[in-house]
């Protein structure tokens, strides 16, 4: 049995007394047989039995001194076992037969928690408690028949739970023990810390883990780049090499060109059936390293497979393949055809040439029908004024004379027309860029204060009261009679749409700009109209009930940026419409007249 380090000291030798006292008995027996029996027999054969006393007791002190040796022996082997096991990295716990601790090496005493005085007796089961890894539970000792024979290796895995209630994870295995005859000693058990390797197990499990996960999302995104690649609304191609042998292609790819491009093919077999500009294309980006974008490119090939060479137009992208050093590995060619759109585009240019010409005729008969409407129109209104001039006011019964007011009645309509046939005429200059601007000294509140004096009787004819408000003059250098046709114009549709109800016109400076304010209280406009009542032959209001080309406030909005100028309007179903026109007092630098640049319809 394995003793504790303190009793396997080597214990101390023997006083001379001791070691020889057993020759000194065995030679005083033979002097004492020699004087007793001398009479008798000779002293020959005394000294033979001396002799032979003699003798046995000199091997009697060998025997004693042999045994006193290899019990020293064993002393020493037990102390530098006992040495080595205090000494060792492992924890090392032996116990008896009875499963009772008989040492534990220091490293087993610090695991565990006891100190060797205190574990020394104690049952195995208190000094080494041990719980399952998994479940935490505890582990029963085994019971190892003392017939086993097996080397001590480490391989069982616990937690080894300490005195002071810390778990330590540990490799440990038992081995039992024996004395020479084969009769049961005890048990040994080593055990040593393998929190390190524990660590590494756990982390490399979660290492595993993540590189599982890591896999499946590599992989799910490689099946949804494949989706994505496959399912493009784009045609795409990717070769490798000069030869662009084609590694990747997609179905859409294969739609657009046949069956002319297959994987594991180069480009340069199936020239026969593409267009040669293609291949081109490819070479040059492999060689220079830089992407060529093309807009509705021109390919002629068999692209049916029918033998029938035609031409598609598509939108071409071809970028080099580049490796993780920035090497040129191949091509990558992204195309779509847009055939479809660039025939219907130019079905759409067709069209508005054809469009553009019609509207070319149109005002070309505008103004030709201007033209000559203007002169017959400008006679008969002289006529008119003329016969108007020649009846007397009353007539022989002093009542106003009937003729008069005929001529009175006819002479409005004549000047309604006059006035859509100036329109005409100016749509027709403002077109050809034709609309000339003689700028001059002008009064603004005066030229306001003519026109609503001019325009009275529609006034009174529409029932609607002027409200004027022109006190201070207005002075600015601006086309008298582009500003009047603005002012007649803004005028006449508030007369028209709010009939019956006041009109009020102001002008006023605000500094370096004259603001001219014409604000009615009629139908008024909706905001989603407003923008569109100042484009050509466009309307806010019913043909049926009110009448006109749509193309005064057209000719208004011309004028006003002719003259660097600006008009808005104001207004709210059933609420009338305020239109305000800011124009700068002098002529802007370079001003031209209108080029015909605006919209056109």
């Amino acid at each position: 049995m394995v003793s504790s380090p303190e009793t396997l000291a080597p214990p101390p030798q023997p006083p001379l007394w001791a070691r020889y006292g057993l020759a000194l008995l065995a030679t005083g027996l033979a002097c004492a047989f020699q004087w007793l029996l001398s009479p008798w027999l000779s002293s020959a054969l005394f000294a033979g039995v001396a002799a032979l006393l003699t003798l046995v007791g000199s091997r009697l002190r060998s025997s004693l001194h042999e045994a006193r040796a290899a019990r020293a022996s064993a002393l020493a082997h037990r102390h530098a076992l006992s040495v080595s096991l205090g000494s060792i990295g492992d924890a090392v716990l032996t116990t008896d037969s009875q499963g009772l601790v008989t040492f534990l090496n220091p490293v087993a005493s610090y695991f565990t928690g006891w100190r060797a005085a205190e574990a020394v007796g104690q049952p195995l089961s208190l000094v080494l408690q041990l719980l399952d890894p998994a479940s935490r539970q505890p582990l029963a000792p085994r019971a190892l028949p003392h017939d086993e024979a097996r080397p001590i290796q480490l391989g069982r895995q616990a937690l080894l739970l300490s005195r002071g209630g810390a778990q330590l994870p540990i490799e440990h295995t038992e081995a039992p023990l024996s004395d020479p005859e084969g009769l049961p000693l005890g048990t040994v058990i080593v055990f040593r810390d393998i929190s390190a390797r524990f660590r590494e197990d756990r982390e490399r499990a979660q290492l595993l883990a993540r590189e599982h996960d890591a896999h499946l999302e590599a992989e799910s995104q490689r099946e949804r780049l494949e989706t994505l690649f496959m399912q493009a609304p784009v045609a795409i191609c990717l070769t490798r090499g000069s030869d662009h042998v084609v590694e990747l292609v997609n179905p859409l790819g294969q739609t657009l060109v046949g069956e002319h491009l297959a994987v594991g093919r180069s480009v340069r077999e199936t020239t026969s059936g593409l267009d040669p500009n293609l291949l081109h294309l490819l070479d040059e980006v492999y060689r220079k390293g830089k992407p060529i974008v093309g807009h509705e490119v021109p390919l002629r090939a068999d692209f049916s497979g029918s033998g029938q060479h035609e031409v598609k137009y598509f939108d071409l992208t071809v970028q080099p393949w580049r490796g993780h050093e920035g090497e040129i590995l191949g091509t990558m060619a992204l195309c779509a055809e847009v055939t479809e759109q660039v025939l219907a585009r130019r079905e759409v240019e067709a069209l508005a040439q054809d469009l553009q010409k019609a509207l070319q005729i149109r005002d070309d008969f505008l103004s030709v029908a201007s033209h000559e409407l203007k002169t017959p129109l400008t006679s008969l209104q002289l006529q008119l004024q003329l016969l108007w001039r020649s009846l007397p006011e009353t007539d022989a019964h002093g009542q106003p004379h009937p003729a008069r007011k005929r001529i009175e009645a006819t002479r409005r309509p004549a000047e309604r027309l006059h006035q859509l046939v100036n329109n005409l005429l100016d749509v027709s200059r403002i077109r050809a860029g034709r609309l000339a601007l003689e700028h001059e000294t002008v009064d603004f509140a005066a030229l306001l204060q003519d026109v609503v004096a001019r325009a009275e009787a529609d006034v009174a004819g529409a029932g609607c009261q002027l409200v004027l408000r022109a006190e201070s003059p207005v002075v600015g250098r601006w086309d008298r009679l582009r500003l009047e046709q603005v002012v007649t114009n803004l005028l006449s549709n508030a007369i028209k749409y709010g009939a019956s109800h006041p009109v009020e016109l102001s002008v006023l400076q605000e500094g370096s700009t004259a603001r001219l304010t014409v604000k009615d209280h009629g139908i008024g406009i909706a905001p989603e109209s407003q923008a569109r009542i100042f484009q050509r032959f466009e309307r806010a209001v019913s043909e049926r009930h009110y009448g006109g080309f749509g193309l005064g406030l057209w000719i208004v909005r011309q004028i006003v940026e002719s003259l660097g100028g600006e008009i808005r309007v104001e207004s709210l179903p059933g609420q009338g419409a305020t239109f305000t026109v800011s124009l700068p007092l002098e002529a802007p630098p370079g001003a031209r007249p209108s080029s015909g640049s605006y919209p056109t319809v």
